[in-house]
């Protein structure tokens, strides 16, 4: 790992509608989702270019993109890429109202990488990113539903057998508390950094869905919420890593 510490983003977009997470966005501002009006989807950009602007962060790992809404670039983007976020074969990737509902990321560095798949639930993307040095990411979105979250931690588990050096992040939707994911972090040598910072609702935040999940050899590893801005549901994470 470098000297200057290495900065991982991670932020669950809300497809650039603008929501806070509150029960009046989504009672009365739920059109959004199906069309959301220029101005605000250019306000939610702003707000991005701003905070990749103060933070500089190395690796951005996004959830939640709509690809006509453009890819939210980094002014110094090496590598990047954006995927619709359902299963290869899925009929979800041909609906007009899913299709473009995609995962992504990008980088300030050349990294390798790969796309894989959860076997079930409907969000089944992937990213495989290494980092180099031996270091290497998973990005995941987990399913709603419990019991589909069960088994996608099953199959997490298998994918991270034999890998003692991977960081795992996404929205893992969470409802009950992270101790649903004490079994997989255990079992895979995990610490969850940011168990106690809570990430959604954005306007008030009470639950922590969006987590980084880091290798318990990592020690100097911290991350932080960032409450001062708000351009999603979800509040942005910030993963700082140092040699």
């Amino acid at each position: 790992m470098p000297t200057q510490p290495y900065r991982v983003l991670l932020m669950n977009l809300g497809y650039a509608t603008g929501l806070d997470g509150s029960l009046r966005s989504y009672l009365f501002q739920w059109y959004r989702y199906l069309y959301t009006p220029r101005k605000i989807i250019r306000r939610v950009r702003q707000s991005i270019y701003g905070l990749l602007n103060r933070e500089n962060p190395d690796l951005c790992c996004f959830v939640e993109i709509h690809r006509k809404h453009g890819f939210v670039p980094h002014p110094h983007a090496y590598t990047s890429h954006i995927d619709n976020k359902y299963g290869r074969f899925s009929i979800l990737r041909r609906l007009p109202f899913f299709r473009d509902n995609c995962n992504g990321f990008f980088s300030r560095n050349p990294l390798e990488f790969r796309k894989r798949y959860f076997s079930i639930g409907s969000k089944k993307l992937v990213y495989d990113i290494e980092l180099g040095n031996g270091l290497s990411l998973l990005l995941v979105h987990f399913a709603l539903s419990r019991e589909t979250r069960k088994r996608q931690c099953i199959e997490l588990k298998e994918m991270l057998q034999g890998r003692s050096n991977t960081i795992v992040c996404g929205d893992f939707n969470i409802f009950k508390g992270t101790r649903e994911l004490s079994a997989l972090a255990e079992a895979c040598g995990l610490q969850i950094v940011n168990a106690h910072h809570a990430t959604f609702p954005a306007v008030h935040p009470r639950m922590t869905l969006d987590l980084f999940l880091c290798p318990k050899n990592l020690s100097h590893v911290s991350a932080k919420v960032m409450d001062d801005i708000q351009v999603s549901d979800h509040l942005p994470v910030m993963l700082e890593l140092r040699s």
